[in-house]
């Protein structure tokens, strides 16, 4: 598995682009240009068509499996926190902050899976349930590996941290996720 870096993911999104930009240039002057030439050109044209048309296909695949922005949500409860994420995928992410919570990390009862499955129906799927952390370090080491931190407390108030250029944002802002299906139950 290959880790790449937020700005990492950016730089080759943009290389994307321009190469199917520069593709379909490629294919405006092929067109302009092949009824004039010999057939040593015609030849060279059809190559350069065929560069493109490949550019194209590998630019659109690289798109089309670009990670989507990992998002996780943070519920304060009474005994503790409940982190829920977009990003199941992305399975090393929820290890290495199991590894490093260790025995803060407890298992849902049949009760709080229920609770939290409310969730999946918005692409969020509750995956730790931590005791005894405090909320700064959990949102210190979630803007760290996750692009959108999402916080409520137990008063549903929302916090919202972008960190996808940076792991430490100055600031959060007053933001709820897009839920359709969470009611405030928490």
């Amino acid at each position: 598995m290959i880790v790449v870096q937020r700005n990492e993911v950016n730089r080759t999104r943009i290389v994307c682009f321009l190469t199917i930009i520069l593709s379909v240039l490629a294919f405006v002057a092929i067109a302009i240009y092949f009824s004039g030439a010999s057939d040593a050109g015609r030849l060279l044209l059809v190559l350069l068509g065929l560069a493109a048309l490949a550019g194209i296909i590998f630019s659109g695949i690289q798109l089309y499996g670009h990670p989507m922005r990992s998002q996780v949500l943070l519920f304060q409860t009474e005994d503790g926190m409940v982190l829920a994420t977009n990003a199941i995928h992305e399975g090393f992410k929820l290890r290495f902050l199991r590894d490093i919570l260790g025995e803060n990390i407890t298992a849902f009862s049949d009760e709080e899976r229920e609770r939290w499955n409310v969730l999946e129906a918005d692409g969020f799927y509750a995956t730790l349930n931590i005791r005894q952390v405090r909320k700064v370090i959990m949102l210190r080491l979630c803007t760290m590996i996750f692009d959108d931190v999402f916080y409520a407390d137990r008063n549903n108030r929302w916090e919202h941290h972008e960190s996808s250029n940076t792991s430490e944002p100055s600031f959060s802002k007053r933001e709820t996720p897009r839920l359709t299906s969470w009611k405030s139950s928490t």
